[in-house]
């Protein structure tokens, strides 16, 4: 008889496995689509961030000196939005208590790595990634991984009434001729987190 596919996790979107930014080991962020409650911790070096830890503001003022009317311009990394800021006139050397205009920027651990995934808030590498016959193949956590695994194994695909994750897996996932190569992938992923 053979093996027919059947949804078995339903929480892998839930956490996100990435690298740890400062041992390399792997980490967890919990809460990734939402920066205001996204936490990124690491088991093996403690490290422990939240995505308002990644937020930077650059207080920005651009006004002429009230007593000389030469151009002050400042522009200030600050961490929480201040009320005022002191600035002072190169030229005449007054001092001013200035409401600064502010944009805001994430400051997170990317690296750009060429080709790699990351997680959304923190910018950090996916822990399970690798190259697929020229294609990235990548899974956000363990429930993920086993999922893809429980489908690529399958022998009967039957399409579900409702949407689920394995319907939009990149067609190269769910070709035939890849089987062997994603399920090898897959389970050297296993293998080196248990």
């Amino acid at each position: 008889m053979k093996q027919r596919y059947q949804q078995q996790y339903s929480a892998y979107y839930s956490d996100c496995l990435v690298v740890c930014p400062e041992c390399g080991k792997d980490a967890v962020v919990k809460n990734e689509n939402n920066y205001k409650e996204a936490l990124l911790e690491c088991k093996h070096c403690n490290l422990r961030k939240t995505g308002y830890d990644m937020v930077a503001y650059k207080a920005i003022v651009k006004i002429n000196c009230p007593v000389c009317a030469h151009p002050i311009r400042v522009e200030r990394w600050v961490k929480e939005k201040l009320p005022n800021i002191s600035v002072q006139c190169g030229e005449c050397d007054a001092d001013f208590n200035i409401k600064p205009k502010y944009e805001k920027y994430f400051n997170n651990y990317s690296r750009k790595e060429q080709g790699l995934k990351q997680d959304e808030v923190f910018g950090c590498p996916l822990y399970f990634q690798d190259d697929c016959k020229g294609n990235l193949f990548w899974a956000k956590n363990r429930e993920h991984l086993l999922e893809m695994e429980a489908y690529v194994s399958a022998e009967l695909r039957t399409l579900p009434y409702r949407m689920r994750m394995v319907e939009r897996l990149p067609t190269f996932i769910k070709e035939a001729k890849n089987r062997e190569a994603v399920l090898k992938i897959l389970q050297k992923w296993k293998n080196s987190y248990k």
